[in-house]
């Protein structure tokens, strides 16, 4: 070798060694690197790699001249060895060169140690990390575009909140672990924080073999030419942000219906038992200047506000301890057709009254396995509200409908009938909405929220059919059989 070619040589950061084709070290250009021997360089020259270097390299070589003559174009390999007391690390690379008639071997060793160390702190830092950490390497086609991302390093945590080994995800295509679903839109974070240098956080959700659903934390960085993404497992946060979201929901609806108890109370049942003195105080006050007429009128007045208030106060009292959960379900069979001629007979007298005819068209057959107390306050509340809103010489009907594992029951009025917008505040329990009745009557909202409430405990729905003027259909669906 000329001096020319080998001062180029050694202005290399390399080690270079020649190795004949039975593993002899023929030469060992090393001038610049004295100081990393082993043993004096003379001591390899002419000797067997396998008589002169440690025993871990030495099978590292043997596989690197299997491989190169069954082919391969050349073999890398990292290795560790101590030098003056020092751990040091390299990385040899091995390939084939024709010298003459017979085959040599070049070996190129580099120095590795401040690389690998930074490599060793950086895997120590992943594997001490309380969340995943994954590093990810871009892979780019031929025009330098990201295609996909390669994992090329995990933290220990990885496989704990995945249960996916380091050894089955380095190596891996970021789009081959990914659910479908969510492919496009990690592709484009990805290739978003490379671009522009931006980090971004997210969370998302990922469904394991089992089916378990989990929610990671996750945010992503720039690192070299990919990226390197944290994330930790925040489905016990989720699970506690949704709880209390529900809780929420559940104050908030607490706080509705503890301002409509005491609106009801304050207002309605107040004004109620008010109107109710003011007669009695008429009658007590002037009874001796009253004729027989007059006392007879006011004493129609108080029946009637007696019941008003009477009715009033039963709902009040049953819509409570619904809302306190303190309902109890008695299952029973029961006739609808008697159900409905009994809550004729309570309401009869308010019909008459009113000059309101009431028609019970409920088949003899038509039964449901129910509780009673409910049905019975669907039905009459139901019915309640179509006399209130109906006018003299009026029809008050109730038909049924037997199908096959339900029976419909349908109140049917002739009266003012409901706007399209009101039908949805009428079965918005979330919302107050009451007018008042053709004879100026009041009422509280009560009576259908209790409709609403039961029709639903009893696995039912009601349904409104109305146009203005021409009255109102509430149907309500009961299932024959209880449902859990």
């Amino acid at each position: 070798m000329t001096d020319y070619l080998k001062s180029i040589l050694n202005a290399f950061h390399d080690l270079l060694f020649v190795f004949t084709s039975d593993g002899i070290i023929e030469d060992y250009i090393t001038s610049n690197h004295e100081d990393e021997l082993i043993l004096p360089k003379e001591a390899f020259l002419g000797n067997h790699f396998e008589d002169v270097l440690p025993q871990q390299v030495s099978k590292k070589i043997k596989r690197a001249f299997l491989e190169i003559d069954q082919g391969k174009h050349k073999y890398m390999f990292d290795y560790s060895i101590e030098v003056k007391g020092e751990k040091q690390w390299y990385n040899a690379v091995l390939s084939k060169i024709d010298i003459g008639e017979e085959p040599r071997y070049l070996g190129a060793v580099r120095n590795i140690t401040a690389r690998k160390n930074q490599e060793l702190l950086l895997r120590g830092i992943l594997n001490n990390s309380p969340g995943g950490i994954l590093v990810l390497q871009a892979v780019r086609d031929s025009e330098d575009r990201i295609i996909e991302f390669e994992i090329t390093h995990a933290s220990k945590s990885v496989e704990i909140l995945t249960g996916a080994t380091e050894k089955e995800l380095v190596g891996q295509k970021i789009s081959s672990i990914v659910e479908d679903s969510a492919k496009e839109i990690t592709m484009e974070k990805f290739r978003s924080v490379v671009e522009t240098e931006n980090p971004v956080e997210f969370q998302y959700q990922h469904k394991n073999e089992k089916g378990e659903v989990f929610w990671y934390h996750s945010k992503i960085a720039k690192y070299r030419d990919g990226v390197v993404s944290t994330f930790m497992d925040i489905t016990k946060q989720k699970k506690t942000e949704d709880d209390l979201a529900g809780k929420n929901e559940e104050l908030k609806e607490l706080n509705r219906q503890k301002d409509k108890l005491f609106s009801v109370i304050s207002h309605d049942l107040r004004n109620a038992v008010g109107g109710t003195k003011g007669v009695y105080d008429i009658l007590m006050n002037d009874y001796q200047n009253l004729s027989k007429d007059e006392i007879f009128e006011y004493l129609q007045i108080l029946s009637t506000s007696s019941k008003n208030t009477f009715e009033l106060m039963e709902n009040l009292l049953v819509w409570s301890r619904n809302q306190f959960q303190e309902i109890t379900i008695d299952i029973e069979k029961i006739y609808l057709a008697n159900l409905t001629e009994s809550i004729f007979d309570m309401v009869r007298s308010y019909a008459e009254n009113k000059g309101i005819n009431l028609k019970n068209q409920v088949q003899a057959a038509a039964f449901v396995y129910a509780d009673a107390n409910m049905t019975n306050t669907i039905l009459r509340n139901l019915i309640t509200n179509a006399l209130k809103f109906s006018n003299p010489g009026d029809e008050v009907i109730v038909q049924s409908e037997i199908l096959d594992d339900e029976v419909k029951i349908s109140v049917i009025d002739e009266g003012v009938g409901i706007e399209n917008k009101a039908i949805e505040k009428v079965l918005n329990k979330k919302i107050t909405y009451t007018t008042s009745g053709t004879n100026g009557e009041k009422g509280s909202g009560l009576g259908l929220d209790l409709c609403l409430d039961f029709a639903e405990i009893l696995g039912g729905t009601i349904q409104v059919q109305s146009e203005p003027g021409k009255g109102s259909t509430f149907t309500v669906t009961i299932p024959i059989h209880p449902v859990n």
